[in-house]
C-alpha cells in the first residue's frame, strides 16, 4: 500500500512532525501554521486520488472541510470558551459526514456479515458509558454537548464496524483503526480539558487525531466495494 501513496506517505510525516513539535512551543505560531495543513493536504489527496463524482468520497470530503474548521476552532479555544463549542460542533457535524458515508458502503449489502458492527456497538456502548459517566461530574455546562458527541463519533465507529465484506479488506481495516484512534483522541483530549491535564498531552492529543484522519483517508483511497455475488464465492 506504501507503494502506490509512496509521495504522501513521505509528505505526510512531515507535517505530522510540524505539528507534534509546535506542541512544544519552542517556535512562536507554528501551530497555526501546521495545524490546518492537516486537513488541507488530506484533503489535497483525496481530490487527487479517489473519484470525487462518487457521494462516498464527496461526503468524505466534506467530513474534512469540516474538521479543518474544527481544528481552527480549536487553535482558540484558550482564549475564548465559544470556539471550544464551535469547534466541537464542527467535529460532530464532521463525524456525522463520516457516519453518513461509512452507512452507504453497508447499504451496499446489508446481508453480509455484521461481526464487526455487533462488536464495535458492544465495545463503544460499554466505553462511551462508563467514559461519560466517569468524566460527567467534571463537565458542568457542557455535559448535553459532550454527550452528544460521544454518541456521534460512537456511531461512526461502529458504522465503520460495519463495513466488513461491504468493501475491500484493505480499505476495511483502515478506516475500522481510524475510527477506533478517532475515539482514543476525543478520550484524550476530553480528559485534558475537563479532568486534569497530563504530561504531553499536546503530542497525544494531535499524534492520535492525525493518525485518525491519515488511516480514514488511506482507507477511502483504498476502497474497493465488494459486491453481494462476491461475497457469496
Amino acid at each position: 500500500m506504501l507503494k502506490r501513496h509512496l509521495a504522501f506517505t513521505l509528505i505526510f510525516p512531515i507535517i505530522a512532525s510540524a505539528n507534534i513539535f509546535a506542541e512544544f512551543d519552542f517556535v512562536p505560531g507554528l501551530k497555526l501554521f501546521a495545524k490546518p495543513l492537516i486537513c488541507i493536504s488530506l484533503a489535497t489527496y483525496l481530490v487527487m486520488k479517489a473519484n470525487m463524482n462518487a457521494g462516498f468520497n464527496r461526503l468524505v470530503f466534506a467530513a474534512l472541510v469540516f474538521c479543518f474548521l474544527g481544528d481552527c476552532f480549536l487553535l482558540f479555544a484558550g482564549k475564548a470558551s465559544h470556539f471550544f463549542i464551535i469547534g466541537l460542533l464542527s467535529f460532530l457535524t464532521a463525524h456525522i459526514l463520516y457516519s453518513l458515508a461509512f452507512v452507504r458502503d453497508f447499504k451496499n449489502n446489508p446481508e453480509a456479515p455484521k461481526t464487526y458492527g455487533h462488536l464495535m456497538l458492544f465495545l463503544t456502548g460499554v466505553f462511551s458509558m462508563s467514559y461519560y459517566s466517569w468524566i460527567r461530574d467534571y463537565l458542568n455546562e457542557l455535559r448535553i454537548p459532550v454527550m452528544a458527541y460521544m454518541f456521534v463519533i460512537s456511531i461512526m465507529a461502529i458504522l465503520a464496524g460495519y463495513r466488513y465484506r461491504r468493501v475491500n479488506l484493505l480499505s476495511f481495516r483502515l478506516i475500522f483503526l481510524g475510527a477506533i484512534f478517532f475515539i482514543v483522541w476525543d478520550s484524550l483530549l476530553a480528559y485534558n480539558k475537563f479532568v486534569e491535564p497530563f504530561p504531553l498531552s499536546g503530542v497525544a492529543v494531535t499524534g492520535t487525531y492525525m493518525l485518525a484522519q491519515y488511516l480514514i483517508i488511506m482507507g477511502v483511497a483504498e476502497r474497493v466495494v465488494v459486491t453481494p455475488h462476491q461475497n457469496a464465492k
